[in-house]
């Protein structure tokens, strides 16, 4: 990337950037002006929660693992309503005083006269009022009703109607109130629930750092004192709070356990005169004896009827089993029965089935061995069936006479009086009575400690202080910031009209667009004062220009063999962009190199080589000619020798009515063969291309089309269509040229052979 290039590029705006940067820095100096700056101020304050455990009738210590309380209800009493609105009423916070400026009004906390609501605090309205003090009392001006108001008097005035306050001047400023006569000040009112609501959006309560008893105090305001004062009054309630909260919590506390103490002592006597009568009445001291004894049987048969019911469910699912089991099966022998017999037919079957089984083997199934075997093993099965279904019935008959042995003891047991269950009753009342009375008693002495010295728990670590490099808006900062948004924003804008720029204004903005046709130079801007000065012996930058230009005009034209002139048209999109004058110069300036030059003014439509030559724009000329061609061309020639004796002119002529006709008859052929043959270069000045088509009757008669361009005036799209244009073949040898360009972009005419200057006393500067 060429840096120096797109420095350039943008350099060209830089009355955008001075512009953005002064409505930037303006805008943010206005701001800064209106904007009061808000200042942080800050205290730290320790609340040790430990304290107040001892204190508590129940403790949760153990339940919480020695975990640190936290400060969230302290948080919640700060910020709650009730507690802010005590503040703003000592503070006076709904009402505020300002010293009126001209940009911003400046809170003070001296105002020298006291505004006094003759309504409740909680009907105030929102509004501003602008005081001034004058001698007849205090002149009130309602900034929404736009209304005035005269207090008369300078000690507290009269309720007036549709004024909800009333004005007092201070004692102190009584004895000098023409130094405050004619002082604007400005007074704010609010109800109380306005103004705790803004106290609360304003101060800011967080932990900080561990231990968690820590709290960080923030308050930002307009003006520090205040800011101060109430972070104090706020920490000075918090305290008085604290103090009160503990004095009421020790006085119910000590009202608690003095009445619960009194219950407990005449619910711990009755229990023990009911136990007394109890044990008198039932002798329950023989009771024990027979209840251990009935709940030994009832255990016991409890035991046996559940062995009993356990062997009926295990024969019955063996007396399944075999049942289902097919005759090739071998059964279970693991059923847990506890008949020895049955255990032993099982496995006495089961030997038996391995034997026919290894008889089926040897001998086969038609065997009478093994027919004789498999008999028998059915005759076994059915045993083995008979005597699982006699062993079930003997279970059935002890289960019988089991279930009615528990049920026996279980009625015994039952029979025990219930008066067990009450003296336990009894009991476990009177422990727990004697228990929470000796707590209590404990409990008491505890508090009754405590509340001789009741204090707060708060301690102040950091005072409120206010950081005043804690400001916002930071006016250096903020400046820097408009500096930047300024420097941003020219950016943006210079960067949008370059991207929306469709104009030529250099060589890269054509070669970028079509590099396949040849850039023959540029013409530079010059003065109304330099506009003819091109002479052989001119070192004026347009001379110098259009001898550059000749140059490489030269490398186009073709080689020829005959000795005849060559013809040079130019051309341009549109009026306007210079094609006129590029032709006029370098026709003057090939005539100052010793060649026979014919400029012709080819454009007969809207003809502009007369004022070059300061003639009459009805001077005959080409179109005289073209529509007679038994006319002589030649006497229509003006010869030019203020410029160069070389140089001869074809003037347009009148302007036509069908310019068009006259440029496609052979006549303007017959001139230019003509002119070969008497000069070196002719230069033809013809129409725009994209405005009609003149030049294309014509054009395949040049030699070298120059196409004219105008710098911050011509369309990228004329490189196009350019190209377009020689791609149809309607234009043929085609360079480019751009016109006016400036003479700072970086080309160096401004570098002038001038003899006077070589010889004239250069100042101190220039030769520096």
């Amino acid at each position: 990337m060429d840096f120096k290039k797109e420095f350039f590029r943008f350099f060209k705006y830089w009355p955008v950037f001075i512009i953005c940067l002064l409505v930037s820095i303006v805008s943010a100096y206005y701001y800064l002006e209106i904007v009061p700056p808000t200042y942080a101020t800050t205290a730290l304050i320790n609340i040790d929660k430990s304290k107040e455990k001892d204190s508590q009738i129940v403790t949760t210590i153990n339940l919480q693992n020695d975990k640190e309380v936290g400060l969230e209800e302290e948080k919640i009493l700060m910020t709650s309503n009730n507690f802010l609105a005590k503040i703003v009423r000592d503070l006076k916070l709904n009402i505020s005083y300002f010293e009126k400026g001209y940009f911003q009004n400046r809170a003070i906390d001296d105002a020298p006269f006291i505004v006094m609501p003759s309504i409740s605090n909680d009907s105030l309205p929102q509004k501003l009022y602008d005081v001034k003090i004058v001698k007849e009392g205090f002149m009130v001006y309602d900034q929404v009703t736009e209304k005035r108001y005269l207090l008369h008097g300078h000690r507290k005035s009269r309720v007036i109607k549709n004024l909800p306050f009333t004005i007092e001047l201070k004692e102190e400023a009584k004895n000098q109130i023409s130094s405050f006569e004619n002082k604007d000040f400005v007074v704010g009112i609010e109800s109380t629930e306005m103004a705790v609501k803004e106290l609360k959006a304003t101060i800011g309560i967080e932990a900080f750092e561990a231990p968690n008893n820590n709290l960080f105090l923030s308050y930002k305001g307009t003006n520090p004192a205040l800011s101060t004062k109430i972070l104090k009054t706020l920490i000075s309630e918090l305290d008085k709070t604290i103090v009160i909260n503990k004095q009421k919590t020790f006085k119910m506390t000590v009202a608690f356990l003095n009445k619960r103490i009194g219950v407990f002592a005449k619910e711990k006597d009755s229990i023990q005169s009911v136990k007394e009568s109890y044990l008198k009445d039932n002798n329950i001291y023989v009771m024990e004896d027979y209840i251990a004894s009935k709940s030994s049987e009832k255990s016991l048969t409890s035991a046996t009827s559940a062995l009993n019911q356990r062997q009926v469910a295990l024969t019955r699912a063996a007396l399944n089993d075999v049942k289902r089991s097919g005759n090739n099966k071998a059964l279970g022998t693991d059923y847990n029965i506890d008949a020895p017999s049955v255990n032993q037919q099982l496995v006495n079957y089961n030997a038996s089935l391995v034997q026919s089984e290894i008889l089926l083997q040897r001998a086969g199934k038609n065997n009478p061995a093994y027919v004789s075997l498999a008999a028998q093993l059915k005759v076994q099965k059915e045993a083995i069936i008979n005597s699982l279904t006699d062993y079930l019935n003997f279970l059935s008959q002890n289960s019988a006479v089991s279930n009615a042995e528990r049920n026996s003891a279980i009625s015994a047991a039952r029979s025990i009086p219930t008066k067990d269950k009450e003296l336990g009753n009894i009991n476990n009342n009177l422990d727990l009575k004697e228990e929470t009375y000796l707590s209590l008693l404990q409990k008491k002495e505890e508090t009754l400690l405590n509340g001789a010295v009741l204090e707060s728990n708060l301690s102040i670590l950091d005072s409120p202080q206010t950081n005043y490099s804690d400001t916002f808006p930071k006016r250096k900062t903020f400046l820097m910031g408009a500096i930047l948004f300024g420097l941003i924003l020219a950016f943006g804008i210079a960067y949008l009209s370059l991207m929306m720029d469709s104009k030529i204004h250099t060589e890269e903005d054509i070669t970028g667009d079509s590099n396949e046709i040849p850039f023959l130079g540029t013409i530079p801007k010059i003065d109304v004062q330099e506009k003819l000065d091109n002479s052989a012996t001119s070192r004026s930058v347009i001379a110098e220009a259009t001898r550059t230009l000749f140059s490489n005009i030269s490398y186009l034209l073709p080689s020829k063999v005959m000795n005849n002139g060559n013809v040079v048209l130019f051309c341009s999109s549109i009026q306007g962009e210079g094609k006129s004058f590029c032709a006029f110069h370098n026709a003057i300036t090939i005539s100052n190199l010793n060649k026979k030059v014919l400029l012709i003014g080819a454009d007969l439509r809207n003809p502009q080589l007369h004022e070059y030559f300061n003639v009459e724009k009805e001077i005959p000329g080409l179109t005289n000619f073209l529509s007679n061609n038994s006319a002589n061309w030649k006497k229509f020639l003006i010869k030019e020798a203020k410029f160069s004796e070389n140089l001869d002119v074809l003037f347009s002529g009148e302007i036509p009515p069908n310019p068009t006709q006259l440029l496609t008859n052979s006549n303007f052929e017959l001139l230019l063969e003509e002119a070969k043959q008497n000069y070196d270069f002719i230069i033809i000045d013809s129409a725009p291309v994209q405005l009609v088509s003149d030049t294309f009757n014509f054009s395949a008669l040049a030699d070298v089309t120059v196409y004219v361009t105008r710098s911050n005036y011509s369309d990228k799209k004329t490189v196009a269509q350019l190209a377009n244009f020689i791609k149809k073949g309607q234009l043929k040898n085609v360079g480019i040229v751009i016109n006016g360009m400036k003479r700072n972009m970086g080309y160096g005419y401004d570098y002038a052979y001038t003899y006077k200057d070589d010889r004239a006393k250069k100042s101190w500067f220039k030769r520096s």
